[in-house]
């Protein structure tokens, strides 16, 4: 486990929001961005296309990673890498499942630990 040093980023790992950078083209990105945001919201997370605040993580496009995106996506990028949050492409599966764990284990511990859960023999 990596050691944070800022606040800032200590914050946005607690954070639920994962922003969603670019606009896809191709049929493949289209489909696995669209899948993504879907699995993002079914997990408790939030999709987010703004950076205010804190944010988990980073997805964006091929042409945002390859720094060809648009003007605005390429200064939200940039201050998303200044503030620490780490920026994944969208075909970045596993990654972005690692950067993702935290907060779904929190988000799901009260429906295990809560009042709501299923005991033994009931």
């Amino acid at each position: 486990m990596t050691t944070v040093s800022r606040i800032e980023v200590a914050r946005a790992r607690r954070s639920r929001f994962v922003l969603f950078v670019g606009n896809p083209t191709s049929y493949l990105e289209v489909t696995q961005w669209a899948k993504l945001r879907q699995w993002v919201t079914a997990r408790g997370l939030k999709p987010i296309r703004e950076l205010n605040g804190d944010v988990l993580c980073v997805i964006a496009t091929v042409d945002v990673m390859d720094g060809v995106g648009s003007a605005k996506d390429s200064a939200m990028m940039q201050r998303a890498q200044e503030a620490g949050v780490p920026c994944v492409g969208v075909q970045e599966t596993s990654r972005i499942w690692e950067l993702t764990a935290r907060a779904r284990a929190r988000i799901d511990q009260p429906l295990r630990d809560g009042p709501l859960a299923r005991h033994e023999g009931a």
